[in-house]
C-alpha cells in the first residue's frame, strides 16, 4: 500500500503492508508480539498518550499550564526525543507501516475539531460585534505582519536549508501575524473567560483574522496552479462551493430544526447524514485544490448553533473527539519533534525575535485604540497576550510545511517548541492578571446597588431570568406584585436562559424573533409573547425589553451581570435549579445561581418556583409572607415588600423573629437598624389592613424553626434574607443542602416544609467588607420614598 498522498497522509516515505496479516493480532497462544500489528500499536498509542497526558496535566495544572502544553509535552515525550532514544520502543511505537494510519487518524482529528469549534460559533453576533472592533483588528493584524516580515527578511540566513524562492518566510510570516479562532477560543474556554469583556473583544477581532486568513488560502489555492485558467478555475470552484453551502446547505440544516419536535433532540440519522455531507463536501474541496479544513470550516458555520442541531451534534461528537482523536494528533506531532535535531542557536533566536516583534505589533495596536474604546490599559495588556497565543493551527501549518519539505527537522522543532514556550508563559500571566469579576464597574465610587436605597418614585428596573415556560406565571405574579405606577414604571428586562451543551462565545441578545409569525412558535417566542400580553394588560406601566442568552449555564453570569450594571439594576431574579438536574452531565441552573451570586453588584433572587397559577388578567390576588430576622439581605426582604404594601390585590404578613444569643458589636449596629427599618415600616402601613406585622421572640435556632413551621401552606410566596446577622444562623451557613439559599431559605424550600407549596424567593445583596459602604447601605434603608 503506498501511502504517498499529497495533502491526505503527511506522510513522505512509501510503505508496502500486508492488511491481512499486519492489521490484527491473533492471539496469545500463538505466541506473536501484539506489537508487530497495527491496531494493537494504535491502541498503546491512545492508552499512553492519554495517560502521560493526564499525569502532566496534574503535575503542571498547579503552575497554571493550559491543556494545550499538556498534550504537546506528552506527545514530545512519547516521540524520538525521550523515550524514543530506545530504539526497540521506536520501532514497536511507530513503525513505518504505522505512519499512515496515525496520519490519517489525526488530520481527521483536526478537521473534525475545527468543524465542532465553528458551530459553537454564533458567527451573526461575532460579526456584529466585529463592527465596532474592526479598526483594531485591521491594526492588530498589519502592525504585526509588517514588523514580522521586516524581520523575518532580514534573518532569513538564519533559516538552514531554505532553497532559493522558498515561500516559507513568507508564510511563515502570514500564519505568525494572524491571531486564529479556534486556537484563542480554546485558551479562553479553559480560563472560564470566553463570556468575559477581554473574551468578547478577542473573539471578534478573531472573526476579522479569519476573514483574512480565508483570502489568504484563496491566493494560495491560486499560485499553486500551473496556468492562469488552471487557477482560475479552482478559485471558481471554491466560490461556487461557499455559495452552495449558503444557499443550498444551510437551508437543508434549517429544514432538519423545522421537523425536530419542540425540546426533543434532532433525529440521530440527521446527524449522521450532516456529518457524512460535511465529509462529501471535504472530499470536493480537496478535489478543486483546497484542503479538507476549508470544507470542514465552512459546514461548521453555516450549521446552526445552540438546540436542538448544533448542541445535538456537539454533544454526540465532541467526547470522542477530544478523549480519543485528538490525543492522536499531538502523538503525530511529537513522533515528527526531535530536539536533538535542534544545533543551530541563531534560528532559535530568530523563532525568539519574530514571536516577540508580533506581540509588539499587537501591543502597540491596543494601546493605541484602548481610549477609543474606553478599554483600561491594563485590559489593552492582557488583549495583546490573548491574541498572540498559538495553537492547532500554527501545529497543522508545520506539518503541512514539513511534508512538502519547506523545512527542515531543526526548524519543525523549533517551531513546536516555540509553540509550547509561548503559551507556557503567556497563559499563567493571563489567569493571573484578568480579573473579570470587577470590569467595566467601578464598585469603589458607585457603590451597590439595592431594592432599599432605590427609591419609589421613578422608574424600576428589574432582570428577569427564565429557564422554561414553567416559570413564567410566578415571575409575572411577582412583577405585578411589585406595584407598578405612572410614578414609578417597571421595566422588566426579560432573559431567556437558553443552556447548551457547548458553545465558544456566549451571546445575550435582545430578542425579536417574536415579532415574526411562525406555524411552530418555538419557547422563547411563547415565553417573550406572555411577558408582553402582560404588559399589554396590566394595571399599571409595564415596559417589557425581551433577552435571550445562549450560553452554557457556566458563562451566563458575567453577560447578565454587565447588563445590570449598564441598566443599574437594583435586582436580578433568577429561578432556582431543579433538583433532578443535579447530575446533568452538561452542568445545570445551579452553578448559574451560585456565579450570579457572587458577581452580580445588586441583589439578587433566587425563586424557589412551587407552581403558582395566579392569572394576573382576570382577577388578581397574592399572599406574601416576609421573614425578618437581621441583616442587610432581611433588610432587601423588607424593602420589596414595602414596594409590594402599596398593591391593592396583595396581602403581606412580616414575621420579625428576634433571636437571642451573643452578637458582636458589628452585628448590635445591624441589629439597630434593623429596629429602625422594622418601626419605619410599621409605621407606613399602620392603617394598611392588607398588612400585618407580627413580632417573635426566640431564644434559639430550634424555636425559630418551630414558629416557621406554623406558616403552612397558605402563602403564595415567602420572601426571606439569605444571609443574617446572628452568630448562631451564621454557624450553620456551612450545614445546609443548598448553600445558596441560605439556612432559613433552604428550610422553608424543603418539601417536608408545609408540603412543599409555598414558593420561596431567597434575597441577597451584594456584600462589601467596606465599612464607608455598609454604613451608606444602613442610613439609605431608613427612608422608603
Amino acid at each position: 500500500m503506498a501511502s504517498t498522498t499529497p495533502n491526505a497522509t503527511l506522510v513522505s516515505s512509501t510503505v508496502c503492508v500486508f492488511l491481512n496479516k499486519n492489521l490484527h493480532y491473533n492471539s496469545m497462544f500463538w505466541k506473536e508480539n501484539p506489537l508487530n500489528h497495527i491496531f494493537p500499536v494504535l491502541m498503546l498509542q491512545v492508552i499512553l498518550s492519554v495517560l502521560v497526558f493526564r499525569a502532566i496535566h496534574v503535575i503542571l495544572r498547579p503552575l497554571k499550564q493550559p491543556k494545550l502544553v499538556c498534550h504537546l509535552l506528552a506527545g514530545v515525550i512519547l516521540g524520538p526525543s525521550v523515550l524514543g532514544r530506545n530504539k526497540a520502543y521506536m520501532e514497536s511505537m511507530f513503525p513505518a507501516k504505522e505512519e499512515v494510519v496515525i496520519a490519517t487518524l489525526s488530520q481527521l482529528a483536526s478537521n473534525l475539531y475545527t468543524f465542532i469549534v465553528c458551530i459553537k460559533m454564533d458567527t451573526i453576533m461575532l460579526t456584529k460585534a466585529a463592527k465596532h472592533t474592526w479598526k483594531l483588528g485591521v491594526c492588530c493584524l498589519a502592525f504585526p505582519i509588517v514588523l514580522i516580515v521586516s524581520v523575518d527578511m532580514a534573518k532569513q540566513r538564519f533559516f538552514p536549508g531554505l532553497n532559493p524562492g522558498n515561500p516559507f518566510p513568507v508564510q511563515f510570516s502570514v500564519v505568525s501575524s494572524l491571531s486564529y479562532f479556534i486556537v484563542v477560543t480554546r485558551a479562553l474556554d479553559e480560563l472560564n473567560l470566553l463570556s468575559s469583556e477581554l473574551g468578547r473583544i478577542s473573539s471578534s477581532i478573531t472573526m476579522l483574522n479569519e476573514v483574512v486568513s480565508a483570502a489568504f488560502v484563496i491566493i494560495g489555492i491560486a499560485t499553486v496552479q500551473k496556468e492562469a485558467k488552471s487557477a482560475f478555475l479552482a478559485i471558481l470552484s471554491l466560490c461556487s462551493f461557499i455559495v452552495f453551502a449558503l444557499f443550498v446547505a444551510q437551508p437543508m440544516l434549517y429544514w432538519v430544526i423545522k421537523q425536530t419536535p419542540k425540546g426533543k433532540p434532532v433525529k440521530e440519522s440527521y446527524v449522521v447524514t450532516i456529518l457524512l455531507s460535511t465529509f462529501v463536501m471535504g472530499v470536493t474541496t480537496d478535489a478543486i485544490g483546497a484542503s479538507f479544513g476549508g470544507a470542514f470550516m465552512v459546514m461548521g458555520f453555516i450549521t446552526p448553533d445552540g438546540p436542538p442541531l448544533g448542541t445535538t451534534i456537539i454533544r454526540k461528537s465532541e467526547l470522542i473527539l477530544h478523549e480519543f482523536f485528538l490525543p492522536l494528533f499531538f502523538v503525530q506531532i511529537g513522533y515528527f519533534t526531535d530536539l536533538s535535531a535542534i544545533k543551530n542557536w541563531g534560528e532559535c533566536a530568530t523563532f525568539a525575535t519574530i514571536v516577540i516583534v508580533g506581540y509588539i505589533g499587537r501591543l502597540i495596536a491596543c494601546l493605541v485604540f484602548a481610549s477609543s474604546m474606553n478599554m483600561r490599559k491594563s485590559t489593552a495588556f492582557l488583549l495583546s497576550l490573548v491574541l498572540s497565543l498559538q495553537g492547532l493551527v500554527e501545529l497543522i501549518q508545520s506539518i503541512q510545511w514539513k511534508h512538502l519539505q519547506l523545512i527542515d527537522d531543526q526548524t519543525y522543532a523549533t517551531s513546536v517548541v516555540s509553540i509550547i514556550v509561548v503559551n507556557a508563559i503567556i497563559t499563567p500571566i493571563i489567569e493571573i492578571l484578568y480579573k473579570p469579576a470587577g470590569e467595566n464597574f467601578d464598585v469603589l465610587r458607585l457603590g451597590t446597588r439595592s431594592l432599599g436605597t432605590t427609591s419609589n418614585v421613578g422608574e424600576l428596573r428589574i432582570i428577569t431570568c427564565i429557564q422554561d415556560e414553567d416559570n413564567v406565571p410566578s415571575i409575572i405574579s411577582l412583577l405585578e406584585a411589585l406595584n407598578p405606577q405612572e410614578i414609578s414604571p417597571l421595566y422588566a428586562y426579560v432573559i431567556h436562559l437558553v443552556a447548551v451543551a457547548s458553545q465558544s462565545v456566549p451571546t445575550l441578545a435582545p430578542y425579536k424573533n417574536h415579532l415574526r409569525k411562525f406555524v411552530r412558535p418555538s419557547c422563547s417566542d411563547n415565553i417573550i409573547r406572555a411577558f408582553l400580553n402582560y404588559s399589554e394588560h396590566s394595571k399599571g406601566p409595564v415596559q417589557i425589553q425581551p433577552f435571550q442568552m445562549i450560553s452554557p449555564y457556566k458563562y451566563m453570569h458575567q453577560p447578565i451581570s454587565r447588563l445590570s450594571d449598564r441598566i443599574h439594576a437594583p435586582l436580578i431574579i433568577v429561578p432556582f435549579f431543579k433538583s433532578g438536574e443535579a447530575h446533568n452531565i452538561d452542568g445545570t441552573l445551579r452553578i448559574f445561581n451560585t456565579n450570579i451570586q457572587a458577581t452580580a453588584k445588586c441583589t439578587v433572587g433566587l425563586l424557589v418556583d412551587r407552581g403558582l397559577r395566579s392569572s394576573i388578567l382576570t382577577t388578581f390576588s397574592y399572599n406574601m409572607a416576609v421573614i425578618f430576622i437581621s441583616g442587610s439581605d432581611d433588610r432587601e426582604a423588607l424593602a420589596l415588600a414595602s414596594r409590594a404594601s402599596c398593591q391593592p390585590n396583595v396581602s403581606i404578613t412580616v414575621f420579625r423573629i428576634n433571636l437571642g444569643g451573643t452578637y458582636t458589636l458589628e452585628d448590635q449596629i445591624e441589629k439597630e437598624a434593623d429596629n429602625a427599618l422594622f418601626r419605619d415600616f410599621e409605621a407606613m402601613n399602620i392603617n394598611n389592613g392588607r398588612v400585618e406585622c407580627v413580632e417573635w421572640m426566640a431564644d434559639d435556632i430550634e424555636e425559630v424553626m418551630k414558629a416557621l413551621r406554623s406558616l403552612k401552606s397558605e402563602y403564595d410566596l415567602v420572601v426571606v434574607g439569605k444571609h443574617h446577622a446572628n452568630p448562631e444562623l451564621q454557624a450553620l451557613e456551612s450545614w445546609v443542602q443548598y448553600s445558596e439559599l441560605g439556612v432559613i431559605g433552604d428550610a422553608i424550600a424543603t418539601f417536608d416544609f408545609s408540603g412543599g407549596k409555598m414558593s420561596v424567593l431567597v434575597l441577597e445583596h451584594h456584600h462589601r467588607h467596606d465599612d464607608n459602604q455598609r454604613k451608606f447601605d444602613n442610613c439609605s434603608y431608613f427612608s422608603f420614598t
